[in-house]
This record gives structure tokens, sequence and C-alpha cells, in this order.
């Protein structure tokens, strides 16, 4: 059996795959099986899937009708063979070293996951200034949910994506990603994987995360997005109950707000909102509702976001036009909103 079982999704990404797939098979860590899910992808995906497989024994390709990012990686979990699991993005690239630096921290560290730093490329490979990095006081060897500050207080991506990791596999013995949700399919498992478990860091840019205009997480705002909403709100929860986790719990207030407000002002910035749109936000302000009294008695939320919660709560069209009319008269000024 591999030591390795890494799993990479396949939908619409003919243009990239081959290249990702040749930064897999050059890594210096050579005992691992590539699982290639086709999730019903167009375009050839699947055939060019089956290529590939011809051209190394380690490739293996699952083909399955789409059900989604979430479907595609639950299947590939359930195929995996390997001891230890890790995730790369169909339009990726991995650094030659990248299994072999995290299967030596993981190893020497004696924790069950192992995480470094990504650079981005644009669409064309190239490097943009752009990084995933954590704070300094996240680095190293620790209780693996202090990941969660990254989140929270830092609003970083590094610990709440799969890719830029390395799992011992019994960590998903009971844990499969939420194929009822669109966004945040890898991001909802962070909490159940973390729990009750160390993890070592680095900021070693071992991962190429591929910036795409394109891309499920960059396109215009979609009510699939409000994913996210559910995904932060079901953290807040997650925390209430976690002993010894007061702070992070009220971290994860603080940047549910940030991220209800945010949404909603991307969303009326593109136009009335639509009506899927409308229930949508409307279906998750009960919940937003709920937590107004913890949002105003959050250290971490100023005193003017507590006052635009409180007027927010009470009417999210009146508190867009009155943000809106701020913002204009910043501009005219030429300051800020």
């Amino acid at each position: 059996m591999p030591t390795i079982s890494i799993i990479t999704t396949v939908y619409d990404a003919k243009e990239y795959l081959p290249v990702t797939v040749a930064s897999i098979l050059a890594q210096t860590f050579a005992d691992f099986e590539l699982i290639l899910v086709d999730d019903g992808s167009p375009n050839g995906c699947g055939e060019l899937c089956d290529a590939l497989a011809l051209q190394d024994a380690r490739i293996r390709v699952i083909h399955k009708p789409n059900g989604g990012p979430a479907s595609a990686a639950n299947a590939g979990l359930d195929a995996a063979r390997g001891r230890y699991i890790s995730y790369v993005d169909s339009d990726d690239l991995l650094r030659p070293d990248f299994l072999q630096t995290l299967y030596t921290m993981l190893t020497e560290s004696g924790c069950p996951l192992a995480a470094c730093g990504a650079a981005c490329i644009d669409e064309n490979g190239s490097p943009i200034d752009r990084t995933v990095a954590l704070a300094p006081d996240l680095l190293g060897r620790q209780d693996a949910l202090r990941q969660f500050y990254d989140v929270f207080r830092d609003g970083g991506m590094y610990s709440m994506v799969t890719w830029n990791k390395l799992y011992d596999a019994r960590l998903f013995q009971s844990v499969r990603h939420d194929e009822t949700m669109f966004y945040g399919d890898d991001a909802n498992i962070m909490p159940r994987i973390y729990a009750g478990h160390q993890i070592v860091c680095s900021n070693e840019p071992l991962y190429r995360y591929r910036v795409r205009a394109g891309s499920m997480t960059a396109g215009a705002f979609s009510p699939k997005k409000l994913d996210d909403l559910r995904l932060y709100g079901d953290w807040v929860d997650f925390f209430a109950r976690r002993p010894g986790c007061g702070d992070l719990a009220a971290w994860s207030v603080a940047r549910y707000w940030q991220v209800f407000y945010l949404f909603y002002v991307h969303a009326r910035q593109a136009g009335p909102l639509s009506p899927a749109l409308a229930a949508g936000f409307s279906a998750h302000k009960k919940k937003l509702n709920a937590l107004l009294g913890r949002i105003l008695r959050c250290p971490h939320v100023p005193g003017f976001e507590k006052l635009r919660a409180v007027l927010f709560t009470a009417s999210p069209a009146l508190c867009y036009r009155l943000a809106a009319v701020r913002g204009a008269l910043a501009a005219e000024k030429g300051g800020t909103p």
C-alpha cells in the first residue's frame, strides 16, 4: 500500500490538469498514489484523466456523476489506501519537496497534521504578489484549534483550506465533507480534524496556489456563496460548545458579523438582490439576530461596528443606504468611507 494518498478532484480543468499532475509525479517522495476523481466533468476531462493514468501506475481514476466538490472529495477519501492523506487542487502546482518536507515534519514531530505556506500564481503560472502564510505565533507545533486565529483574527486562509497539508488518514475515520455545501465544502471539516490534536506548521511556500478570474472562488456573488455564512455560523456554534475556547468563541462571533456584513454589501453593490439572494440573506439573518447580544459584548468588535450591527439587524437595507451615502460623501472629500 502507498504511504500517501493524494486526492485531486477534477471538474472543467483540462487546461491545467497535465501540469498539475506533472508537478505531483515529480515529487522527491515517490511512495504515493494519486487519485483523480472525475466529477462528471465536461470537455473531455474524464478522458484526459484516463490518458494520464496510462503514463504512471501510481495514478488511479474514479469516474462519477457530477455531484459537486464535496461529493468528489468524499469519493477520493473512500478510495484512499495510504496511511496519510493530501489534497491537491486540479489547477495548482507543488514544489518537488512538498510531500517529503511535510512527511518529515509530521513524522519527526509526532503530530497527525503538518502544513506549509503557499505562493500564488496567475492563470499563466507567473508569480503574483500574494502569499498564503501564518502569523508567527501560529507557527511550529501547537494545539491545532489555535489555527482558527488565522481565520478569525487575521482573516487568513492558510488554516481553513485542505490543500496545503498532510494528514494522518485516521483523522478521516468519522469525517467526510458536507455534500450539501458548494462553497466551504473543504473548510467545514477543519474543526473536527483539528479538535484534540496537535499540528506542526511552516510558512515555507511548498504549494503553488493558482488564482484564476473564472474560478469558483473568484466569480460574481451568487446565492451559493451564502454557504460561507453557514460555515462561519457553524464555527460559532462549535466554539461556543468547546471547553477552554472562550477567546476563539468571541473571535468567531466577530468574524461572523464581519463576513455577513461584507457579503451583504458586495451583493448589494452588484444591484438589487435577486429573489434567491434576498431569501438566503433573510434565512441567515435569523442567526445574526440571535447573536446580536454576543456581538455587542464581544471585545473583538469595535464600538462603531457594534452600532452598525444594531442598525443592520433592525434594517439591512437602511444600513446599506446610509453606508453608501457616507462612502459617497467621503469620496467627494477625497477621504475614505
